[in-house]
């Protein structure tokens, strides 16, 4: 119940949620507060905020939440046919190509999983937002988070060629040093840009990019590549067909190929609820099967 009136934002539409009386709802609150000698929310008529001592309880609440769905899952783990909600979240590619198909090809043998696909190119705070997954590109955050690598993503440094033709850029680019160049940044890159790649023979390259053009997806930063308006880095799965008819070009030698490693990453532990767990298994025999 507590964790119903943090999330709701108040005793009144928690009450809703809960289908009780916003009395009964606002005295156990009371009761719980009187019993732990300790404030948990601050209220005023406009809104509610949590104390300290409510932002830690509240995180424990969220973890008997995750216990309750394990043992939950445990009890059925006899059972093949998996049930229940897979929330995931991947970058727009990855969503198109990878996490979308594999789920739709795991509910033909799991018809009762509820799936609930986030295509987002931001990292989404997976306990804020109740997700059980998110598929990563990149360097991860030192954190909690527990991750199972699926494979590397292939990307391309490139432009349009009326660009190249407006910079003057003699191709291919050996400079590692981008600054000077317009570059259009996927939002969670920030502006003062160093992206490391592994370009074969386990080397790593890194590069430096100044952003003056941001977006906040792949679809957007390849429209505004099409249209000249700078350089940018993007997934060759999600700009194959311009590649191919010259509309993009890449700018770096056709010999080096950036790739960065791309992950499932969870918040379970070792206490992971079996659906999640065989879903994990299925994602990664489909990732590896396959060129990124």
């Amino acid at each position: 119940m507590f964790a119903q009136i943090v999330e709701s934002g108040s005793i009144t539409k928690a009450a809703e949620k809960l289908d009780l009386s916003k009395s009964v709802v606002s005295h156990h609150l009371q009761a719980l507060e009187q019993y732990l000698e300790v404030k948990l929310l601050t209220r005023t008529t406009r809104r509610q905020s949590l104390t300290d001592a409510g932002k830690r309880f509240y995180q424990r609440c969220l973890e008997m939440r995750k216990l309750m769905s394990l043992a939950e899952e445990e009890a059925r783990e006899s059972c093949t046919d998996f049930a229940g909600t897979i929330t995931v979240t991947s970058p727009h590619t990855l969503m198109t190509h990878l996490i979308g198909p594999t789920m739709c090809e795991f509910m033909q043998t799991h018809p009762r999983i509820e799936p609930q696909l986030l295509a987002n190119d931001l990292r989404l705070n997976l306990i804020d937002k109740y997700i059980d997954l998110s598929v990563t590109v990149g360097e991860l955050p030192d954190s909690t988070s527990r991750a199972v690598k699926l494979g590397n993503l292939e990307q391309v440094l490139c432009c349009h060629p009326h660009y190249l033709v407006k910079k003057e850029i003699q191709l291919p680019v050996n400079g590692t040093d981008f600054s000077g160049f317009d570059y259009i940044a996927n939002q969670w890159e920030g502006m003062n840009i160093e992206r490391s790649f592994n370009i074969g023979k386990g080397q790593i390259q890194t590069y430096q990019f100044r952003a003056n053009r941001v977006g906040d997806s792949v679809p957007t930063i390849r429209m505004m590549t099409l249209a000249g308006l700078g350089i940018a880095c993007l997934p060759k799965r999600a700009i194959e067909e311009e590649l191919r008819h010259s509309k993009l070009v890449n700018i770096l030698p056709n010999d080096m190929k950036l790739e960065a490693p791309f992950y499932a990453v969870h918040n379970y532990g070792a206490q992971m609820p079996i659906r999640i767990r065989a879903f994990i298994d299925f994602l990664k025999i489909r990732a590896e099967s396959q060129t990124w």
